[in-house]
């Protein structure tokens, strides 16, 4: 490895977070202690002892719901009575408070902390496992925001950056970041592309083009309130009418019971991505008369299509909204991209190209494709025009 000093290129995500360098010009991940690229976004506060953080910490969502953190992008400089902070209440265990201005905090056994205080354990794991896998200091990052981010939130991701050690070197849009990733060259790109980046917990659409031998964003749009998150809130929302049908019973008053349903829900999402059948088996979720019930419920593809349509349309409006501000029309696009792990739903990917009939250009790896381009920015950074 050079001796040259590493930047981390950082895609601080609301369901998982992933960061990159380029060695040698080589792009290398941190990965985690199973091998993954992907760690999942949680962060637990044991009885004793430190946070736990990423997939340990994930584990500890079914059993402590009220100490594990999760969709904390959400809240980074955001207030408690924002859209997006109402939006992670109403899935999390975990208490969220905050004075009207001020950004929201969690409140938790370790005690009542920021939402950027929670964001840096983070980044700080992340910082970690670079150096745990690089063998070297990370004293320097690229991180990347949604398109929607407000000037509170890049200031509060810059104290994220400083509370977990590492100078931000610069701030850029996750679809910027994808575009980049995908090898989007500023040089032979005179059309423009449209980036449509279906994260966790934030959409973004972005339109870029090449100007002056860098990639130019001409126009933007997001909603930071729509993710994949969602699409896993309403599938558990029909679990729980499903419970309630048979047998009466508030699955959402029971807050372990509540958070093993929308985990699972996840998990099964991600299995009709791949099949067009998968089953929903849950074990003593239920108790009733005193004895334990279990869930083992066969759900097909077209179970979940009307309950995500609305979410999906959204995506599509507001994709729409920024090739309209560009002041181009789908058929002035060279293509459109998909970035963000919710774009390996199927029913996802069939309406963007039913609305965009243009070439689409599918990631083999969407949820890693941010930070690969943030990385890239790390020691290329005049691709990108500011």
């Amino acid at each position: 490895m050079a001796s040259s000093e590493l930047v981390l290129g950082i895609d601080l995500g609301t369901t998982y977070s992933t960061a990159a360098a380029v060695i040698d010009g080589k792009l290398y991940y941190a990965l985690d202690a199973r091998g993954e690229a992907c760690i999942p976004s949680v962060v637990h506060f044991p009885k004793s002892g430190p946070p736990l953080v990423g997939a340990e910490a994930d584990r500890h969502r079914a059993s402590d719901p009220q100490n594990t953190v999760f969709g904390v992008k959400r809240l980074i400089g955001r207030a408690a009575d924002s859209p997006a902070a109402r939006l992670l209440d109403a899935c999390s265990a975990v208490r969220i408070k905050g004075q009207p201005g001020s950004e929201a905090s969690l409140v938790v056994r370790a005690g009542e902390l920021a939402a950027s205080e929670v964001a840096a354990i983070l980044l700080r794991h992340l910082k970690e496992r670079a150096e745990a896998r690089f063998g070297k200091r990370v004293g320097k990052t690229v991180l990347t925001v949604p398109v929607t981010a407000t000037p509170e939130v890049l200031e509060a991701m810059q104290r994220c950056g400083k509370m977990a050690g590492l100078e931000v070197l610069r701030i850029v849009t996750e679809p910027a970041a994808g575009a980049l990733a995908r090898g989007a060259d500023p040089a032979s790109l005179k059309a423009p592309l449209l980036v449509y980046d279906f994260g966790g917990g934030t959409f973004d659409a972005t339109v870029v083009r090449g100007e002056g031998g860098r990639l130019a964003a001409i126009a933007s749009a997001g909603d930071d309130c729509l993710g994949g998150d969602d699409l896993d809130l309403a599938f558990a929302r029909w679990v729980a009418s499903g419970i309630f049908r048979a047998h009466g019973l508030d699955i959402t008053k029971d807050a372990v019971a509540w958070s093993r349903i929308q985990r699972q829900c996840e998990l099964v999402k991600r299995a009709l991505s791949s099949a067009p059948e998968a089953r929903y088996v849950l074990r003593d979720v239920l108790s009733m008369g005193g004895k334990p019930q279990h869930l083992d419920v066969p759900v097909r593809r077209e179970h979940l299509a009307p309950l995500w349509q609305e979410l999906v349309d959204r995506s599509l409006a507001t994709a729409k909204e920024a090739v309209g501000s560009a002041g181009v029309g789908p058929a002035d696009l060279c293509g459109v991209l998909l970035i963000g792990g919710t774009t390996y739903v199927p029913q996802v990917r069939a309406a963007v190209a039913a609305a965009f009939p243009r070439p689409c250009v599918i990631e083999d790896d969407p949820q890693t494709a941010v930070a690969r381009g943030a990385a890239v920015l790390g020691v290329r950074g005049a691709l990108l025009a500011a």
